[in-house]
């Protein structure tokens, strides 16, 4: 089954951590602020954003099962 770019967003927001927006931007070769709008709804998710959100989340557990 392949995700499409909104579940890869929404499969990302589950398990971010601090740090992952200058990651991304670096991997992306994207601003910083961009990311940002990109997962605030801002602006719409491309493939390749949505592609380094999921590769970087991807081994992560979620966020509200680590409290």
């Amino acid at each position: 089954m392949r995700l499409n770019s909104t579940a890869k967003l929404a499969f990302y927001s589950a398990r971010k951590r601090s740090g992952d927006v200058v990651r991304l931007s670096e991997t992306t070769g994207y601003s910083t602020s961009h990311i940002i709008n990109v997962m605030n709804g801002n602006r719409s998710v491309n493939p390749i954003i949505a592609n380094a959100m999921y590769n970087i989340s991807s081994r992560r557990v979620k966020t509200s099962e680590l409290a």
